[in-house]
């Protein structure tokens, strides 16, 4: 009531909510990008961290869609804090070009690379341990891992990527 200015209004407000439909008053599913379910997001996220943990290293891994929005995220129990922010953002590179992370080193310097990840906030981590998840030749997603070394990271993003 405090927020009425005057019982007129609540009274139009209380009627209105009789008046429209249940249905009118829901909020409209908006479809996502084509990407992997959060299932299948999980079994890859659980085989990425089963192959970092039998090769000793603490990792963590994230799978995005095929527009490089986040469907999951695993960090290792000490795992250092930066390391999600770090996998997120290969695999975003490697969903947005469709290609490993670690062969877009090479253009990482080209001013029009430096503006596209200005212009993505400095999401995007040009390096070593992403991967694209492709079905019927188009780009599905990506998935990525971040902790070790580029090779590590990108052999645990492997693993995870075989479920797919």
């Amino acid at each position: 009531m405090a927020l009425c200015r005057s019982l007129g209004v609540c009274a139009l407000v209380a009627a209105l909510a009789l008046v429209v439909p249940a249905s009118a008053q829901t909020t409209p599913t908006v479809p996502g990008a084509p990407g992997p379910t959060l299932e299948e997001a999980r079994q890859a996220l659980d085989a990425a961290v089963g192959a970092a943990k039998k090769s000793g290293a603490t990792l963590s891994c994230a799978v995005v869609d095929s527009r490089g929005d986040l469907i999951a995220l695993q960090r290792m129990d000490n795992a250092r804090f930066i390391t999600t922010d770090i996998a997120r953002g290969k695999a975003l590179a490697a969903a947005i070009f469709g290609q490993p992370s670690g062969s877009l080193e090479r253009i990482a310097n080209a001013p029009w690379f430096q503006n596209l990840n200005t212009t993505a906030q400095g999401r995007l981590y040009p390096a070593q341990g992403g991967l694209p998840i492709l079905r019927n030749q188009q780009t599905f997603g990506a998935i990525a891992c971040s902790g070790a070394t580029g090779q590590l990271d990108e052999e645990s993003a492997r693993a995870g990527l075989a479920i797919f």
